[in-house]
């Protein structure tokens, strides 16, 4: 029978030893105990005695096995050692209890292998002690102490480290859900252990130390996804595919990040919804960037979501990726982001990029030219001035100037985005809530999350939109009032800036045959070549040679200033472009059972707020002799009723003091020379920080095809002769040119 316990205490430290591999942290303990001599703990079992080491237990009755261990648990902690289950007896075909024993956790010797020298290796705590306890199960199931041997050869702990013996710690559920939720939402352990800690009152008080919290998480974590092999899947929801069918013009995928433990390729689908943020519409993993493994998710995310191609997708430079699109995508404009190539450009062309004017005239093909037209004149111009026509990246870059030039794209729906970056901050969102083992399983939390808190956001914008309308710049404006009551609240931001950048044109009618009408529009000393607007009044059909109604969706300043002044009070319908309407959402499903038929609340959220009401009471009563009492009573109370329901109830009594001051920051005053006014809120903040960013993205796409329209003014100035120059309207290569006798116009190379 020995050693068949020892057998089984080796297995156990085995476990514990696995256990403790995981995470190793030191635990500083920073409480103030007082000492047992000065405050002496009286509690007695059966009355004989008041000093816990003489106590007998024999003769003791309890009704089952968890209330045996339990009793002597109670015990093992008030005299200072840790317990471990022992020997037991069975009948031999009902298989129940007849005998069990509890020992020691010293009791026995550990069997020492000979592994040589380890860098890590748990001390030997095994003495040999035969301290234990006998329970006997009689005929009515009752559980009876018959045995009761209380030496120990070994020095006992005492009562302020006894919370930090092996079977006096363990993570309670609660606990543990709460740890998991904090993770889920980017929160470290660390500060979630200081949390529990915090809230409990301490370290004695909170059950468990960070090596238990660590050990629990891990184990948790290795019983779900993580030991299953996957070589590629695709995920998605049902939310998901209703998404795709309202946005889903528009998709933006990119496979910068990868797993960390699996070395996965993660692949997110996103694109932008009616409040120009993120929305998710799948995920996917691959083991390797070749063309089969893109055609194959490619493949899985087309029939999940029936059949539909997006008019645009937006990706990184990546052959394989690109030649996958084209088998799967075919009817779709595929976009490589700008910013990878401008990123690119700093390793292949950098010392062109030295020169201030290659790099203004370089950004501005890039990102600014409106028309096929204006592209090829400044792209002669680049290759020309700066002699890089040889330059094979340069010539790569010419190549496939249709996938990144936004001048090719017009016709295509983009949202005005050039970059991937809406894909990229998915994967940073994503990665900075993991650390480096994480695994599928908790990317695959992570992703929920972050899902999640992007839906949570475009509900609050949703609501937001419903509330109230946004200030106009002016006044009974009945464009600006139709646009007001059908677009979102940022869409119409958008709307407002084209219209007062046509408060600042000028239009010159160059046709007129009745109801059909054709007007050249400009910026005066901003716009060197004009656009050409089309407008038929009976139908409202307008169209402009900037395109902006495909690209982006809404009117152009130019549209929105021929529209003004022929007194149109309305946007046309065939001009709303519906994914940007307040009711675009309308017929989306909405899983209403999961907020009303919730029954309670969750046992982590619970405990929190009941932790909370409690520390209030308590903090308020300890300077008080009477209100202590009534707290002790009310526990004592509350314990007998809980007991009551359930079963016994541990409450461990510990001597831990604390300080009755509390320390509190100096009250606020104002600086002198601070004005007293109202604070901005948070939404203000971020929608001046949003609108702060795009003015001076719009400053910086000014300034720059300002700085590039100077160096080649007097070459359009040549060109244009006594006229000007007016962008085609027809997708030609070349530019329209107008003298003053309107009749006589040419096209110009």
């Amino acid at each position: 029978m020995d050693d068949a316990v020892d057998q089984r205490d080796e297995a156990l430290d085995q476990r514990d030893e696995a256990g403790d591999e995981l995470h190793t942290v030191p635990v500083s303990e920073d409480v103030v105990v007082d000492s047992p001599s000065s405050d002496p703990i009286e509690l007695d079992i059966d009355g004989s005695s008041s000093n816990p080491v003489d106590e007998d237990l024999v003769g003791v009755v309890v009704s089952n096995g968890v209330e045996a261990y339990e009793l002597y648990n109670n015990y093992a902690y008030r005299v200072g050692f840790s317990v471990r289950k022992g020997n037991q007896r069975c009948k031999v075909y009902s298989k129940t209890v007849q005998m069990k024993m509890f020992m020691c956790s010293k009791a026995g010797f550990k069997v020492k292998a000979n592994a040589g020298v380890r860098a890590y290796s748990k001390i030997d705590t095994r003495s040999g002690c035969g301290a234990c306890v006998q329970f006997d199960v009689g005929e009515d199931g009752l559980w009876t102490v018959t045995k009761h041997v209380k030496v120990h050869n070994h020095e006992l702990c005492a009562v302020d480290k006894s919370h930090l013996l092996r079977s006096h710690r363990n993570v309670g559920d609660n606990q543990l859900l709460y740890l998991k939720d904090l993770k889920k939402s980017g929160v470290a352990m660390a500060d979630g252990i200081r949390f529990l800690k915090h809230q409990a009152g301490g370290s004695p008080l909170v059950g468990f130390t960070n090596r238990d919290a660590y050990n629990s998480i891990a184990s948790d974590t290795s019983k779900r996804l993580d030991g299953t092999d996957y070589a590629v899947f695709f995920w998605r929801d049902g939310r998901m595919r209703q998404d795709y069918e309202l946005f889903g013009d528009l998709l933006v995928h990119d496979t910068t990040y990868r797993t960390n433990k699996y070395d996965m390729i993660c692949g997110p689908f996103v694109g932008m919804n009616h409040h120009c943020m993120n929305v998710m519409f799948g995920c996917g993993f691959l083991m390797n960037e070749r063309i089969e493994s893109f055609v194959w998710l490619f493949r899985a995310f087309l029939r999940s979501m029936n059949e539909k191609c997006p008019q645009t997708i937006m990706t990184d430079q990546c052959a394989s990726m690109a030649a996958a699109i084209c088998q799967v995508f075919p009817t779709s404009r595929h976009r490589l982001c700008i910013w990878h190539i401008g990123e690119n450009s700093k390793k292949h062309i950098k010392a062109l990029r030295n020169n201030k004017d290659f790099l203004d005239m370089f950004n501005c093909v890039l990102k600014y030219t409106e028309t096929e037209a204006e592209f090829e004149f400044y792209w002669t111009r680049l290759v020309t001035d700066y002699k890089c026509h040889k330059n094979s990246w340069i010539q790569k870059l010419y190549d496939c100037r249709e996938k990144w030039c936004p001048a090719f794209n017009k016709d295509y729906f983009s949202g005005g985005i050039l970059s991937s970056q809406r894909s990229e901050t998915t994967n940073h969102s994503i990665s900075r809530r993991l650390s480096k083992t994480a695994g599928l399983c908790d990317f695959y939390s992570s992703f929920v999350s972050v899902t999640s808190e992007w839906r949570s956001k475009e509900n609050g914008e949703d609501f937001r939109c419903t509330q109230g309308v946004p200030n106009m710049m002016m006044e009974h404006v009945k464009l600006l009032l139709h646009a007001r009551e059908v677009y979102t609240i940022e869409i119409y931001f958008l709307f407002e800036e084209q219209f007062m950048k046509g408060n600042a044109c000028h239009q010159e009618m160059v046709l007129n045959e009745g109801c059909q009408f054709k007007y050249h529009v400009w910026r005066p000393d901003i716009d060197i070549i004009r656009h050409e607007v089309s407008f038929k009044l009976s139908t409202l059909d307008i169209s402009c040679s900037c395109k902006l109604i495909s690209e982006l969706g809404i009117l152009c300043c130019h549209c929105l200033r021929i529209l003004h002044i022929h007194c149109v009070s309305s946007i046309p319908n065939k001009y709303i472009m519906k994914r940007w309407t307040k009711k675009v959402a309308d017929g989306r499903d909405v899983n209403t059972g999961s907020m009303f038929c919730r029954a309670g609340v969750p046992p982590s959220i619970w405990v929190v707020e009941i932790c909370r009401k409690f520390q209030r009471l308590i903090s308020s009563s300890q300077d008080n002799s009477v209100t202590r009492q009534f707290c002790d009573e009310a526990v004592e109370e509350a314990k007998k009723k809980v007991e009551a329901e359930i079963s016994y109830v541990q409450i461990e009594e510990c001597g831990v003091s604390s300080s009755s001051g509390v320390i509190q920051n100096p009250s606020n005053r104002r600086s002198k020379g601070e004005r007293n006014v109202r604070r901005s809120s948070v939404i203000e903040k971020k929608y001046s920080a949003a609108r702060g960013r795009r003015s001076a993205a719009n400053k910086v796409a000014s300034s720059t095809k300002g700085a590039v329209q100077s160096l080649v003014l007097e070459s359009l100035s040549e060109i244009a002769g006594d006229g000007y120059l007016v962008h085609p309207s027809f997708g030609s290569s070349e530019f329209c040119q107008y003298s003053n006798d309107v009749d006589d116009n040419a096209v110009v190379d």
